[in-house]
């Protein structure tokens, strides 16, 4: 059975099943007691209006297929629902006022909706357009919307939908669907604050307050305090599980407030990811670590008394290579200090050398606040780029998951490991009673050196085969070498004492043996009554670095190389040092020759310039011609210019002088 042009049918095979002959059906036919409504042809049957059939025939049609007449009525509708992919799309990317999505079956439902209401409408377009075209009667709305109410229980089989069932309300549905489009389907539920307690600003700043504050107060202690305010408000009451709530709601905004800025920013905002370096040298991150590691000490308190204590611990600074994590500087002390940052990047210097056969820089160094400014001096000069990590953000140093892991694979097997933090959970802590029993057996401070060295060198030695082999991946321009020169003068050891230069050079006394250095620079003897502070690396004497007071002069001294007295005592390599010696006395008197020689030059010509050094300044003395001032500007001008001038007076006419008187021989020159 189904619908054929808005009539419930039912085809020829269908009768012929057990309900009518053939010939009955002819018969019918002829006396006009059955309507046909759509003729036969291939692979279409004939159907007939199940209305026209007789009564009894009528009557055992609906016996056999009881649910026919609902499947008859439903597939008009069937057939013609499509889903609506504008309105998955909408619902997909339909945000609440509160920021969450819509869920899945939310999306489902209200899809399928829009889906069927569609259908609807294509049916009623449908009928509205053969009623025009063909002259047929106008579509019962009534019995539309009764027979469409009808099928959604069966549509829903295949399209979950909540369209209501009662066809007045189905048809309103319609019609706000027609005028508000997808949206009239989101239930107004969604955000209801009818029953909402905490439903103004007022109360809601209150509450946040509270939840925010500092003490991190509970929930039941929030309820009490907002409930005291409440009352004098006239505002209705809250109960500890409406805190909790509310808690949760507005956790992202009180956490700062309950627990800190720094928890706030490790673990509520965006974390940045990173890729550990390609190659040595690019990256070092330096960190203080406390080791877990107890060991016992005595001292005498006031009364004289001797104390033994055994919780003590040593704190490592290490300078990391991240890389592959490896330990490529550490110092050892009584707790972190300047001086025991200074010592890990020292190690780490020559730790360097030991391996590649020269001191070598970081590109990059890590490190933390502590004493930023006193230590940025010496970071620049071991690292080209100096970037701390931002205060309290543990997470940005890949040193400080390092120390964990030695924890965990190292210091657990001592007897004097002394467990976690104290935010650890205690249940994974060591045996408190059986350490007190085992305490008399902790090592000393020099044991405890001893096992740290031990683990450090242990993890030097499993990794520094993979550390040589990355190296092959540092490019050339990155490979950056830290001088002789800014080694000693950063990390060298001192006398205490300053020294002046000597025949010899510099005689410092050394690990308490005095040693001569000399320099072949020139420069060097320049300052010869300068006092000099000397710079040396206990474990390579061969060089030291001269230093003055301020800084402004550094000299690299070598060791003095011992010549034998005797010729039989000669050996390779000494002539060459002794022809050495001798070329650099020889450039030092050329030096000082020249030098002096300009000097003094310089110095006659400054006493010639002076007026008087010049005897024609002090003396009028004429020479044969009788000229004085001839002489003097002869001296100031250039000789030629004198000639000219000499020449030109002589060819002045002698015109002589008459008198009336008497003749005379005197002349005038004009």
């Amino acid at each position: 059975m189904e619908y054929f042009a808005n009539t419930l049918c039912i085809s020829h095979n269908e009768l012929v099943g057990g309900i009518m002959t053939a010939a009955t059906i002819k018969n019918l036919r002829r006396r006009c007691q059955l309507r046909q409504v759509r003729r036969g042809c291939y692979d279409t049957p004939a159907l007939f209006a199940v209305d026209s059939l007789p009564f009894k025939y009528r009557t055992e049609v609906y016996r056999r297929y009881p649910d026919l007449k609902e499947q008859a009525d439903s597939k008009p509708f069937m057939d013609t629902i499509i889903p609506d992919g504008e309105a998955m799309q909408f619902y997909a990317d339909y945000v609440l006022d509160d920021g969450r999505h819509l869920t899945t079956e939310k999306q489902a439902e209200y899809s399928n909706n829009c889906a069927i209401m569609n259908a609807f409408r294509r049916v009623i377009d449908t009928a509205n357009s053969h009623r025009l075209r063909q002259s047929k009667p106008k579509l019962n709305k009534a019995e539309f919307w009764k027979k469409a109410a009808a099928a959604l229980p069966r549509l829903a089989d295949r399209f979950p939908h909540s369209l209501p069932e009662s066809e007045r309300r189905l048809q309103r549905k319609f019609n706000e669907y027609l005028h508000v489009g997808y949206e009239c389907f989101i239930s107004k539920k969604y955000l209801n604050k009818n029953s909402a307690k905490v439903d103004s600003d007022e109360k809601e700043g209150l509450l946040v307050g509270l939840l925010a504050h500092q003490n991190n107060l509970d929930n039941a202690f929030v309820a009490k305090a907002y409930n005291a305010v409440a009352e004098k408000k006239g505002w209705e009451p809250i109960t500890a599980s409406a805190v909790g709530v509310w808690r949760e709601k507005t956790d992202l905004i009180t956490a700062a407030g309950r627990l800190g800025v720094s928890n706030l920013r490790n673990h509520k905002t965006m974390q940045v990811k990173r890729s550990r370096p390609t190659a040595p040298f690019l990256m070092w991150s330096l960190d203080g670590w406390t080791a877990e590691l107890l060991y016992q000490d005595t001292k005498t308190d006031s009364r004289g008394h001797s104390v033994t204590t055994y919780h003590n611990r040593l704190t490592v600074e290490v300078v990391l290579d991240p890389c592959i994590n490896y330990p490529i500087g550490f110092a050892i002390g009584t707790h972190e200090t300047p001086e025991l940052i200074a010592a890990a990047l020292r190690d780490a210097a020559k730790h360097s050398e030991e391996l590649f056969g020269v001191m070598l820089r970081a590109n990059q160094i890590q490190c933390d606040h502590y004493a930023i400014k006193a230590m940025t001096p010496l970071y620049n000069v071991m690292g080209d780029k100096l970037t701390p990590a931002r205060v309290k953000n543990a997470k940005a140093k890949p040193v400080e998951p390092y120390f964990r892991e030695l924890n965990d694979k190292y210091c657990k097997l001592f007897n004097n490991w002394g467990g976690y933090g104290v935010t650890t959970d205690p249940k994974r802590q060591p045996n408190a009673e059986a350490l007190n029993k085992l305490r008399h057996f902790f090592p000393d401070e020099a044991g405890v050196r001893e096992q740290i060295t031990r683990i450090i060198m242990q993890e030097r030695s499993s990794k520094v085969e993979q550390l040589r082999a990355m190296m092959e991946h540092l490019p050339a321009e990155r490979r950056l070498t830290l001088s002789r020169e800014q080694f000693l003068l950063n990390f060298g050891a001192e006398t205490g004492f300053k020294n002046a230069i000597e025949g010899c050079g510099l005689r410092p006394t050394l690990l308490g043996v005095k040693r001569d250095y000399d320099c072949f620079d020139i420069r060097f003897r320049e300052h010869a009554s300068t006092r000099w502070t000397v710079k040396y690396d206990p474990d390579n004497l061969s060089e030291v670095l001269a230093v003055n007071e301020d800084g402004s002069l550094r000299f690299m001294l070598t060791e003095k190389y011992v010549q034998p007295m005797a010729l039989a005592d000669r050996k390779e390599g000494d002539a060459g040092q002794l022809q050495r010696v001798r070329e650099f006395n020889r450039q030092l008197e050329e030096h000082i020759t020249t030098q002096l020689a300009l000097k003094q030059e310089a110095g006659e010509q400054a006493i010639k310039d002076l007026p008087q050094a010049d005897i024609l300044q002090r003396l009028l003395l004429c020479d044969s011609r009788g000229q004085h001032k001839l002489q003097k500007a002869q001296q100031r001008l250039g000789a030629a210019e004198v000639d000219d001038i000499e020449v030109k007076t002589l060819e002045v006419p002698v015109v002589p002088k008459a008198s009336p008187e008497t003749d005379s021989d005197d002349y005038s020159i004009f």
